[in-house]
C-alpha cells in the first residue's frame, strides 16, 4: 500500500509477471493470429486491476507495450524495428479503423481512472464514495471538459469545477478568478453551500486585479438567477 503514485521500480514485478508468461506459450509454434489473440486476451488483461487503482508511470506502460509488441511480431519479449510491420499506435486502433484492436494501455488507464470520477458523481451506493480520491490535473480537466451537470439540489455539484452553470463551469466562465481559489476549496465547495449567502465569494484569496474583478462581477450576476430544486443533481 502507498499514499503516493508508485514508481516504475515498485511496478517492476508487474512487468516481470507479464514477461514470465511468454516462455510457457511456445510462440514459435504459433502464427501471428494466435499470438495476437494472446496479446489481446492475456498480456493486455494482466495489468488491468493495477491500472484501475492508479496511474502508472509512462516508463512502465512503455515496458508493457514493448513486451506485447515483441511477442506479437517476433514471438519474444522484445523486437527490433525490422520485425515490427505496423506502427504500434495503428495496431491499437479498433479493427473498424484499420487497427488490430489491441488495447492501448495508456488510454485504457485514463478511461479506468475517469470511471472512478464518474461513479463518484453518479452512484451513491459505492462503498468508497466520499473518500478523497486523488486524480491528476490532466484527469480532472478531461473529465470536467467531457461532462455537464444538470443542477438539482446542488449537493453533488462542485461549485468551481463542475459544468453546472448553463452548461459551463466557473473555471470556463471566469478562468482568472478561478486561479484565486485554493485547491482544497475547488475540491470541496458544493453548489448548495456556495450559493448560501454567496459563500463562494469568501473562497477567493490572493491579489485581485482588474481581470479578476470583471470576472467576479460576471459570475455574481450569473449565480443570482440560479435556483435549486429538490431533485438530485
Amino acid at each position: 500500500l502507498t499514499l503516493r503514485r508508485p514508481s516504475a521500480a515498485q511496478l517492476q514485478p508487474l512487468v516481470d509477471s507479464v514477461a514470465a508468461r511468454l516462455p510457457t506459450w511456445k510462440a514459435w509454434l504459433m502464427n501471428k493470429t494466435g499470438r495476437l489473440a494472446l496479446v489481446k486476451l492475456v498480456l493486455a488483461a494482466i495489468p488491468i486491476h493495477q491500472l484501475l487503482a492508479f496511474a502508472p508511470p509512462k516508463k512502465t506502460l512503455r515496458q508493457l507495450e514493448k513486451i506485447q509488441r515483441g511477442f506479437l511480431w517476433a514471438g519474444r519479449a522484445a523486437a527490433n524495428g525490422g520485425h515490427c510491420h505496423v506502427n504500434w499506435r495503428r495496431v491499437c486502433r479498433p479493427v473498424e479503423y484499420g487497427g488490430l484492436g489491441v488495447q492501448d494501455l495508456e488510454r485504457a488507464c485514463l478511461a479506468l481512472r475517469l470511471r472512478w470520477m464518474w461513479f463518484s458523481h453518479t452512484d451513491d451506493d459505492r462503498a468508497w464514495r466520499g473518500l478523497d480520491l486523488q486524480f491528476s490535473r490532466e484527469e480532472r480537466a478531461l473529465f470536467f471538459a467531457s461532462t455537464t451537470m444538470e443542477l438539482g439540489d446542488g449537493l453533488a455539484a462542485l461549485f468551481w469545477d463542475d459544468r453546472w452553470l448553463n452548461g459551463q463551469s466557473v473555471r470556463e466562465l471566469a478562468p482568472a478568478l478561478y486561479q484565486c481559489i485554493p485547491q482544497r476549496r475547488r475540491k470541496s465547495r458544493m453548489v448548495v453551500a456556495g450559493l448560501a449567502g454567496n459563500a463562494w465569494a469568501r473562497d477567493i484569496q490572493g491579489v485581485i486585479g482588474i481581470h479578476e474583478i470583471g470576472q467576479y462581477l460576471r459570475l455574481w450576476q450569473a449565480v443570482q438567477h440560479i435556483s435549486l430544486s429538490h431533485r438530485p443533481d
